[in-house]
């Protein structure tokens, strides 16, 4: 009985404190608004696909792809690390991965 008791005055302390429905909605502060993140940027170029830059490789030096990452800016360029055909050495190639 106590439990019950005790369930009942929370339920109704919490009803007291919750805020009505009929309550007008926060207003949003200027403040609060989020700036638009592509203003005053140029239109971006899309992408070289990275399996095509992979099969030139493949292609002009042998080997095989080890990894790669993709560095921004205003031309984004892929830098692809690859091992060559011996086996040990590997080289970085810094390609445009803008079409």
């Amino acid at each position: 009985m106590r439990i019950k008791t005790l369930f009942l005055a929370t339920a109704l302390a919490i009803g007291a404190v919750a805020p009505s429905a009929s309550a007008d909605p926060p207003l949003i502060q200027p403040g609060w608004i989020m700036p638009v993140q592509d203003e005053g940027q140029q239109e971006r170029r899309p992408m070289r696909p990275l399996r095509e830059v992979i099969d030139m490789l493949r292609a002009q030096y042998g080997g095989e792809y080890v990894s790669h990452r993709v560095e921004g800016g205003e031309r984004p360029v892929y830098v692809i690390r690859w091992r060559m055909p011996d086996g040990v050495t590997t080289r970085d190639f810094r390609i445009d991965a803008s079409r």
